[in-house]
């Protein structure tokens, strides 16, 4: 095989690597999404079960408990999901830089 042909499937890899990370990072994403979704109806709902229970202020705090963690749990996971993105650019940089110089080295040597 030539280093050619080998380079060339290298990057092949490095490419569906790429491609399957970064799609499995927006499903990750997605997921996070939809869980976020369903706690905040579930809170809802038992809030409204509760809520003639509760004092007004216990309301208010409530309400604002729910946006803060509600806020906290959606920037976590964009975060998150962009870090990942981020690792995922730099090993493939790194992987596309190494394929690069060893298919340049026999020319090197010669």
């Amino acid at each position: 095989m030539t280093n050619e042909r080998i380079a060339s499937t290298a990057n092949q890899l490095i490419d569906g690597f790429d491609t399957t990370a970064h799609h499995l990072i927006e499903a990750w994403l997605d997921g996070s999404e939809r869980l976020g979704a369903a706690a905040r109806q579930r809170w809802d709902a038992a809030f409204e079960q509760a809520k003639p229970q509760l004092s007004a202020e216990t309301r208010k705090n409530a309400t604002h408990a729910r946006k803060v963690l509600g806020g906290y749990y959606t920037r976590g996971t964009e975060m998150t999901a962009s870090g990942a993105a981020i690792a995922v650019d730099t090993v493939v940089q790194a992987a596309r830089v190494a394929v690069e110089r060893a298919a340049q080295w026999p020319q090197a040597r010669a």
